[in-house]
């Protein structure tokens, strides 16, 4: 089961004036906020997960995209469905391998580059 996190007074405090200056700007994205979607040369070097998800009763194939150098650096893409877990888990498989670009799958994500300050 899943642990409750909780905050303090100070941490909700300091949450809610953040919420409330980025209102405040009252100024929408602009599309320089986006571009890196745009700019697909970055999947050059990305890592190619495989995802396996159960949703409403089916298994849902997802492939993230994740940039071996900036892991933050992804794109999930949604590929297809099974209601089987095995025929989904050798799909995904097969599907990783031919998106990678290193398809023997010596490139890796490290998960301790993903440092995330929450203070």
């Amino acid at each position: 089961m899943n642990k409750r996190i909780s905050i303090d007074e100070k941490m909700y405090a300091s949450m809610l004036d953040f919420i409330e200056e980025t209102y405040a700007t009252n100024k929408p994205g602009t599309a320089e906020d986006a571009d890196f979607i745009l700019d697909d040369f970055w999947l050059q070097d990305t890592v190619v997960i495989e995802n396996i998800e159960r949703r409403h009763g089916a298994w849902n194939i997802f492939l993230v995209f994740a940039h071996h150098l900036q892991p933050l650096k992804l794109i999930k893409r949604s590929i297809t469905n099974f209601s089987s877990l095995k025929k989904a888990a050798l799909t995904a498989h097969y599907m990783r391998r031919l998106a990678a670009k290193d398809q023997r799958g010596t490139m890796y994500l490290n998960a301790q580059s993903i440092n995330i300050n929450l203070s």
